[in-house]
This record gives C-alpha cells, structure tokens and sequence, in this order.
C-alpha cells in the first residue's frame, strides 16, 4: 500500500458528488450500495515513468456496467519518453505524477461515461489555504475544467473545496467528533497523506523509509543511478538523503503493518478512544502544496 489517496464518487438520485483526494478512483453508486468503482492509469506510476518513444498508457474505468478501456488518441498525439522521475516543480509537466496519476484519470473518467450527460456533479476536494500560497489562491466553489453545461451533453460539474478556509484543528476535531479514524500516514509519523514515495518527502521521512521498508527506498536508489538523475534537485540521491537523518519512532504496529499490505482492512471508524495521531501539525515535507 503506498500512502496515495483516492476519489469517491456518491450518487445520491440525480446529484453526484465526487471526492478526488489522490491517486485512484473511487465510485460508490448511492448510499444504499456503495459498491467501489476504481479507475486508474494502466501500468501506474511505474509504467508511465519508464516510457521511452511510446504513447501512455490506457486509462482504465470501472463503471456499473463494467470495465472500460480508453485508448490514447495518437492521431492528436506524438510518442514521448520519460526515463526520469517527477521534479519538484510548480508546472504539472514537470511535476508529471499529479496530472498524470490523478487529474487526467478523473477528467476522462468524467468525459466518457453518459451517466454524467445531462446531470449535475460536484467533485468534491480536500484542500485548505493554510496548506500553501498556491492554495490561498483557490476558489471555493467553481466550474470544473470537465463542465459542459452551455454543450451539447449539458454536463454540469462544479468543483467545491467545502475545507478551504478550515485550519488543520478543525480537521482533527471533525474527525474527532466523528470518530474518524486517523489516516495511517499521520498515525505513522507523516504530516500529510501522500504517496510513500513521494518526491517532496524531507531527509527525514527518507530515513524512515529505509529503515521500515529498505526495497521501497532501494528500487529508487536503483532508478536514479538507471537514469543518471535524482529526484533531489540538488543531486542526493535517496540512499544519501535517508543517512541524513534519523528515523519516525513508530509506536503503532497496526498502521505499520497496514502501510505493507496492498488492501485496506483497517475500520473506518474507531469504537474505543479516539486518539491524536502522531503526524498531527507535523512539519516534515512528504506532498506537493
């Protein structure tokens, strides 16, 4: 299990709302059968960074009349190579990951399913001002870039960010009161749940890495001397950055042990005493603002 998020869509009658927090897709068709639909870019994360002279990748759709593959259009297109990973940068070409793992899996996955013609869709994200100056700029509530409601499919879709203007405490007493379970990157240390891997993780979260999951940070080593480029842009590799610094102590095996396993099975929501996570207002880099 790496520590991306995902996007939950709810269709509730004729309103859908989506949440897209990282990573995956996730579609639940209305409360009363939440059953999951994922979608995601074939091959993942993996295969689109070791693309050389090649077209991404399909992207994959779960919907409630089953899998949908959607081709590339290379008529529109020219083969690429990538052989680098994501570089910390403003620029979503540069910073590839997010727009390719995440915002152009949603947008196709809104673009070519007709249950969405002629409907109204809130996707629905989770981020806050305090976050960054990038995100101090966001509008609340807005058009989605996948609106077409003036078209011919009169597709409405608004986007809303209902946290913008909370402060990280009134995250944590939302979820407390709730009794949401904390996410398992905050119960194991991290300020933000991210990628694992992410590529603005601190020395510090590298050096826990390694010392909790050493073949995650090694098979990065291996691709950065592979490509002769390391995610750092001051040319430390991971290996280097991890001795760095010293290690998360972590305290909590049951969220040690879920972070290992590719399926989620830890409740959502907590029966004994609800418990401040140990990443809570945590300062260490580990995500993109």
């Amino acid at each position: 299990m790496s520590f991306d998020g995902r996007t939950r869509t709810y269709s509730i009658n004729e309103f859908r709302m989506t949440t897209q927090l990282r990573g995956t897709a996730i579609i639940c068709r209305t409360p009363e059968n939440p059953k999951p639909h994922f979608s995601w870019l074939d091959g993942g994360f993996e295969g689109e960074m070791l693309k050389q002279n090649s077209y991404s990748r399909a992207h994959m759709i779960e919907t409630p009349d089953g899998l949908v593959r959607l081709e590339r259009d290379t008529a529109r297109s020219q083969p690429g190579t990538r052989r680098r990973f994501p570089q910390q940068a403003a620029s979503l070409q540069t910073r590839w990951c997010s727009s390719a793992l995440k915002i152009d899996v949603g947008r196709r996955a809104l673009n070519n399913q007709a249950r969405f013609d002629g409907q109204r869709v809130l996707f629905i994200t989770g981020e806050r001002r305090e976050e960054s100056a990038n995100r101090a700029r966001y509008n609340q509530l807005e058009p989605h870039a996948c609106d077409r409601r003036q078209g011919r499919k009169a597709r409405h879709v608004d986007a809303w960010r209902p946290v913008l203007n909370w402060s990280e405490d009134q995250v944590w007493d939302a979820l407390r009161r709730h009794r949401i379970a904390a996410p398992v990157p905050y119960r194991l240390g991290w300020g933000r749940s991210s990628c694992m891997t992410c590529i603005y993780n601190s020395p510090r979260v590298w050096a826990t890495l390694a010392h909790y999951f050493p073949e995650r940070v090694q098979r990065i080593a291996d691709y950065e001397r592979e490509f002769a480029t390391t995610i750092s842009r001051a040319r430390i590799d991971v290996l280097e950055q991890a001795a760095r610094a010293s290690p998360f102590e972590i305290h909590d095996a049951e969220a040690l042990l879920q972070a290992s396993c590719h399926d989620y099975t830890l409740p959502v929501l907590t029966s004994g005493a609800w418990k401040m996570p140990a990443g809570a207002f945590g300062a260490e880099l580990c995500g993109s603002t």
